[in-house]
């Protein structure tokens, strides 16, 4: 048996900057992979197939073990690809919240592709890595996000094309908080207010300032007004309601650079120590949320 941790992520930046004819929104934005986890545990049969059972350990909300789910669909389609004849049993032990914007179901699919690649004792050769690239992007535009050993991206296109970020110093711990409602993620980009092209133009800017800010290790007080997420802006009610009372909440706590994360509904901000992490969290111990003071990899 084998275990794969697969992480969480933020989008430390998010300008929606078009749409495709194919209704995939593009995009301009920093991944950060986060030190919360998934775990998938596998172990090889002779079934056939794959086989998944779900253990939940958030408790809000059951996830489907079904064909429906990611980690079925890339354990499928890594059969398919690489003509597997054995069966695999997949334990998913989940604890990155669903419907919170950050990632969970796409790292447990790329998660699920490079674990099944370890279990059948398979070389990551050039060959079969871009095999398990064209998968990943069908399953879904993070996915190819974290099916890369980068902890840092700047992402374009739907977010697959991605470009690695060398980022020397570590940055703070950060507090992130879920509300405990899930955010729809078509609807958010559907309920997008306009952008003028001289906006989008003047954030992506933005961006670039933020890039450099962090490659060259300044402090959050220099880089937290350069973080940015344009679906903030988006006129849901879990955005205008829960989403917006957790933001304020953090920044009235102390945290810096405090901008939800995706689509939402999760929320982070920065601190400057554990212990300040630990007071902020403290802070928040009388809101139904699931708090982490965690921080980025790397």
């Amino acid at each position: 048996m084998i275990k794969v941790q697969c992480p969480a992520k933020i989008n430390l930046f998010l300008e929606v900057t078009g749409k495709r004819k194919d209704g995939y929104h593009t995009l301009a934005t920093l991944f950060a992979k986060v030190n919360i986890y998934d775990v998938l545990e596998m172990e090889a049969n002779m079934s056939g197939k794959p086989e998944l059972e779900i253990a939940d350990e958030l408790g809000f909300e059951t996830l489907s073990a079904g064909p429906d789910n990611l980690v079925l669909k890339a354990a499928a389609a890594f059969f398919r690809a690489f003509r597997i004849g054995q069966g695999v049993k997949i334990r998913l032990i989940k604890r990155i919240p669903m419907g919170a914007g950050l990632g969970g179901g796409s790292s447990d699919a790329a998660g699920t592709l490079l674990g099944l690649l370890k279990l059948y004792d398979m070389a990551p050769t050039g060959a079969r890595m871009e095999k398990l690239r064209k998968i990943a992007k069908k399953l879904g535009a993070d996915v190819p996000f974290f099916l890369h050993p980068a902890n840092f991206c700047l992402g374009t296109g739907i977010g697959d094309r991605l470009k690695p970020i060398k980022i020397e110093k570590s940055l703070p711990y950060m507090v992130l908080a879920w509300p405990g409602v899930g955010s729809p993620t078509g609807p958010v980009y559907t309920a997008l207010p306009p952008r003028t092209r001289a906006d989008v133009l003047t954030r992506k800017s933005q961006l670039h300032k933020l890039v450099n800010q962090l490659k060259r290790g300044r402090s959050v007080e220099e880089w937290g007004g350069l973080l940015f997420n344009r679906l903030e802006e988006a006129q849901v009610p879990v955005l205008e309601k829960e989403v917006a009372q957790a933001r304020r909440i953090l920044a009235a706590a102390g945290a810096k650079g405090v901008r939800m994360s995706g689509s939402g509904s999760s929320v982070f901000g920065f601190v400057a120590s554990h212990a300040e992490g630990e007071r902020v969290v403290g802070r928040l111990k009388g809101y139904p949320w699931k708090v982490y003071l965690t921080s980025c990899l790397g």
